[in-house]
């Protein structure tokens, strides 16, 4: 058998890296240094083993990354069209928000313009029967507003910090029911004069009007001091 050509390699080294490769050589049962080199370096080519491996672990990783993006492909799809269809129907909302607008504007179109009709101010107190100028807004002239009541004709009261304008009507019926009346009891006089007429005589009283005479049981006008 024809012997294989040997070639001869040099490898410089420390004293330090010799005397350790010198001592594995001793462990391993060899002689000589450069035969226990040789060996490492023959036995490192034939090797694959561990590279297969990795190349099989790469494999299955690739594979569960693949696994795990399609999952989450997947989910942001979904995701995608759920957004898609909430846009979808917002804007059909929003066309049906726009019609009706449209509707209700053209039924107000054809509906014909109602004839504005305006009270007057002595219409106004033959319905709420008493006018406070305390309670009045601000854009009202006062003066000129209890002028006109007193040229219709309307009691008016000039109270020490306001006016009080009184339909004819319903002062006569306040007098009468407060003169009937033989409490002194707020909660009754509310009862027997209603809302209206219980700030009215609250009015008068606080300006010492009217008095309740205990003996009699019976309201009093001060004399000569209202109509």
């Amino acid at each position: 058998m024809e012997k294989k050509q040997e070639r001869e390699l040099r490898v410089r080294v420390t004293e330090d890296t010799y005397a350790r490769l010198e001592d594995l050589a001793r462990r391993e049962g060899f002689t000589s240094v450069p035969d226990f080199v040789a060996h490492l370096l023959i036995s490192i080519t034939k090797e694959k083993a561990p590279v297969d491996e990795f190349e099989r672990f790469k494999t299955r990783l690739e594979r569960y990354i693949q696994d795990e993006l399609n999952k989450r492909l997947a989910s942001l799809e979904g995701l995608r069209k759920q957004v898609v269809e909430l846009y979808e129907k917002i804007e059909e909302l929003s066309q049906k928000v726009v019609n009706l607008e449209d509707s209700l504007k053209a039924k107000q179109e054809e509906k014909p313009k109602e004839a504005i009709t305006r009270r007057t101010g002595i219409e106004r107190l033959r319905e709420e029967k008493v006018v406070f100028e305390s309670k009045l807004p601000a854009r009202i002239q006062r003066d000129r507003l209890f002028a006109y009541f007193e040229r219709m004709n309307a009691i008016v009261l000039k109270l020490s910090k306001e006016r009080v304008a009184v339909d004819p009507d319903y002062w006569r019926d306040f007098k009468n029911k407060l003169s009937e009346l033989s409490s002194s009891r707020e909660e009754d006089i509310s009862q027997v004069l209603g809302n209206t007429g219980y700030e009215l005589w609250k009015a008068l009283y606080r300006d010492s009007l009217i008095y309740y005479d205990p003996k009699a049981k019976k309201w009093r006008f001060v004399e000569g001091s209202v109509p």
